[in-house]
């Protein structure tokens, strides 16, 4: 079984709004172990909406679809139309669909809906109206030839809640497709990850495909199928259990789903406190570590020291070091460091700085170069590094380079003592 998605909306097209729907139900129905085989996006026009509708109803394996969008109040909302006209039906007002119309109006806004929301009540003839606990639109589902056609709306949050509903009528004896947990790397590139994997491939199954997913400095690593019998899938979660096993001084995912979630948790178990000293990237780390929830149990404070007064002030790099050296050098980022460590009397004291770009650059400081340092009871490490993005991604690959370092300290420090790493992903609970 395999499904497709279309998604309705010049907005779409044009790239005045960024698709979310696609994105989460397609992640949804992998989930469920259903290939989206097409996914789609049209414009708010009758034509082209009928056309896609009927190009997807040819294809013999799709058996689900999904319609997002299109199910407004206004012109140039038109999916109802196109669907009727696609499959012969006609649009019949449902009395019920527009007293929760009318009830949403009333009872949450404290007023009437305008005249125009009654097209929201026409739904095609035939079709089980699905009703929208989070907006006016309701949506419906038809069967045709074989195939549930779902017609949801747009507003992500709105199609969120239809999820709830379209999941109930999944199968859910046979597996169709599966994707294995993702496997994520950090301090390892692509090609060299890749060189890496190579003396297990033949430890796959012919019938499961290698993917590989650069994402910001990290490598995310999976095996997928839609044919495969269950000996197959369990030869090719070993496969990755070997990789991850041969490469765990880089495999994160077991300890978080983010690399701030794994260090954090990491830090947590040990009972480590850190502290941060920013200066190209803003206050982007600590923004990071922060996103996780208890991350007071394991993050003291962190300073954003951006000119050279507030690094001297602050953090007590020399004016000398300053003026010798200069702000992105070795030797501050070693200061900031272990000025962060000492004065916020943590366990680890990180210090970056460097050249975001795209302005202050020199041929032997260029834009993109920048120093982390790490301090420790055993020590300042530093690490170089230049970067060549724009002056968002300088700061983003910064910031991840930071969390990086701290994840390989902890790693060479604290080995496989870490209860999180016996989860291996959590996918075989005997491991």
């Amino acid at each position: 079984m395999k499904a497709a998605i279309l998604g309705i909306g010049t907005e779409l097209l044009t790239g005045l709004v960024r698709d979310y729907n696609a994105y989460f139900l397609a992640q949804k129905l992998v989930d469920k172990g259903i290939l989206p085989q097409f996914i789609l996006f049209v414009p708010d026009q009758m034509e082209k909406i009928v056309d896609a509708l009927q190009f997807i109803m040819k294809e013999e394996e799709v058996k689900l679809v999904i319609v997002s969008g299109g199910l407004g109040p206004t012109e140039d909302d038109l999916t109802r139309e196109a669907v009727a006209q696609a499959f012969g039906r006609s649009l019949i007002f449902s009395p019920e669909a527009w007293d929760r119309i009318q009830f949403f109006y009333r009872e949450l806004r404290n007023t009437e809906p305008p005249e125009n929301n009654k097209r929201q009540a026409f739904i095609p003839q035939g079709a089980e109206i699905l009703y929208n606990e989070r907006g006016t639109a309701p949506g419906f589902k038809l069967e045709v030839n074989g195939k549930s056609i779902f017609v949801i709306p747009g507003v992500p949050r709105e199609a969120e809640f239809f999820w709830s509903l379209i999941e109930k009528d999944l199968p859910r004896e046979e597996e169709y497709f599966y994707r294995s947990p993702i496997f994520k790397f950090c301090g390892i590139g692509e090609s060299n990850l890749a060189k890496e994997v190579e003396p297990f491939l033949h430890h796959l199954p012919s019938s499961f495909n290698l993917a590989f997913l650069p994402n910001y400095g990290e490598v995310w690593l999976y095996v997928y199928s839609s044919r495969f019998s269950p000996e197959e899938k369990e030869s090719a979660l070993i496969f990755l259990e070997e990789v991850a096993r041969h490469l765990d001084r880089f495999f994160f995912s077991p300890y978080g789903d983010t690399l701030e979630e794994a260090v954090g948790n990491m830090m947590k178990e040990k009972g480590l406190k850190l502290g941060l000293a920013e200066s190209c990237t803003g206050g982007l780390v600590a923004n990071r570590i922060t996103d996780i929830a208890g991350s007071s149990q394991y993050f003291e404070r962190g300073y954003v020291v951006y000119s050279n007064e507030a690094k001297k002030e602050d953090l007590k790099v020399p004016e000398e070091i300053l003026q010798e050296k200069g702000a992105v050098s070795e030797e501050t980022a070693r200061f900031l460091a272990r000025g962060v460590r000492h004065k916020g009397k943590v366990d680890l004291g990180l210090g970056i700085t460097g050249i975001a770009g795209p302005g202050g650059g020199s041929k032997e400081k260029p834009v993109g170069l920048a120093y982390i340092a790490l301090s420790s009871e055993e020590g300042v490490r530093v690490q170089k590094f230049h970067f060549s993005g724009d002056r968002l991604m300088n700061k983003r690959f910064a910031s991840q380079s930071a969390l990086v370092m701290i994840f390989q300290y902890l790693k060479e420090k604290f080995g496989n003592e870490f209860n999180y790493h016996q989860k291996l992903c959590g996918f075989r609970p005997s491991l």
